[in-house]
């Protein structure tokens, strides 16, 4: 069983603020020329705590769809999840067919699955499905913010985007080489639930 993930939508707040990395920084008030730069270096840290822990942050709508599909549970790749928005098998011509019957089992926890009730099964084939993940509902009211997330992968994201912002070449001369500093791979190793990501 094998599965394609894709990101449909992107969170409408960002986990760590402009304000909040600027304060990491210790950047000047009255410095604001690199605002949009360091505005993108956030989202560009997020995504990729988002690929390395497999967790979505703040209300993110995805598609996950599982070719040659059997049978029992799936694992949805991104957590905690929100909402199944759809269920679909989709036959050899595209067509896609609906499905009701399921469960979403460990929603909160970091590998949520969609299973089908106790004596039934969902056939064979490629199946897809859409759903909302992240520490943060957008949906509800009122709308949870970035107080969801927990603070190691806030920490993680502002530590990543002040490295991005103070190395702007992929290697300083004079210094070793390094891929990420460690203090963001270990904070993020307890929130990680994507385990084939090295």
């Amino acid at each position: 069983m094998n599965s394609v993930l894709e990101r449909i939508t992107d969170p409408e707040i960002e986990a760590v603020t402009l304000a909040e990395l600027r304060q990491h920084l210790r950047l000047f008030s009255d410095i604001t020329n690199e605002d949009a730069y360091l505005s993108e270096l956030i989202v560009l840290a997020r995504e990729w705590v988002t690929e390395y822990t497999g967790r979505a942050l703040i209300d993110e709508t995805w598609t996950q769809t599982v070719q040659e599909y059997v049978s029992g549970s799936i694992t949805l790749l991104r957590s905690p999840a929100l909402a199944v928005v759809t269920f679909v098998s989709v036959g050899d011509d595209g067509a896609e067919t609906a499905i009701d019957s399921y469960e979403l089992r460990e929603a909160g926890g970091r590998w949520p699955r969609l299973v089908p009730p106790t004596g039934s099964t969902w056939g064979a084939g490629t199946l897809r499905l859409t759903y909302r993940a992240g520490f943060a509902n957008r949906e509800v009211s009122p709308q949870d913010g970035a107080e969801k997330v927990p603070r190691a992968i806030k920490h993680a994201i502002r530590l990543l985007a002040a490295h991005e912002y103070e190395n702007r070449q992929p290697l300083v001369i004079g210094t070793i080489a390094s891929e990420l500093p460690l203090g963001i791979k270990a904070l993020l190793e307890t929130q990680r639930s994507n385990m084939r990501i090295a």
